[in-house]
């Protein structure tokens, strides 16, 4: 086989990605505003035609991310029933980040202390 036909070979032949593709889910409004990185925006309407023209190689590994994580869970299960192998749901960019609201506090009753015994 001579270099060039390998050459060309090689550039006609999908490589898998030695590390995992990120890919925001959600709205090019919201990616425009913020995302990770090197993301790529596939909102989750159009995840199945978006991935596999992108990531033809269903063993690609794909880490998933939108704002609350409904839509990272839909385009998981719909790439998953396309035949991918290598898709993870990360949830949100937010618990991702680490930046995960707190939990609200919910609000005290006003006059109503106990007694101290």
């Amino acid at each position: 086989m001579n270099a060039r036909f390998l050459a060309l070979l090689l550039l006609a032949t999908p490589l898998m990605a030695a590390e995992p593709v990120w890919v925001d889910v959600r709205s090019p409004e919201e990616y425009q505003q913020d995302h990770l990185p090197g993301a790529v925006l596939i909102p989750h309407t159009h995840i199945a035609r978006g991935v596999t023209e992108r990531f033809p190689n269903r063993s690609t590994p794909i880490n998933l991310y939108g704002e609350d994580g409904h839509r990272s869970r839909m385009a998981m299960e719909a790439l998953q029933a396309l035949g991918y192998s290598r898709v993870e749901d990360f949830g949100s960019l937010n618990n991702i980040r680490g930046e995960e609201p707190a939990p609200a506090l919910l609000p005290q009753a006003a006059g109503h202390v106990l007694p101290a015994e």
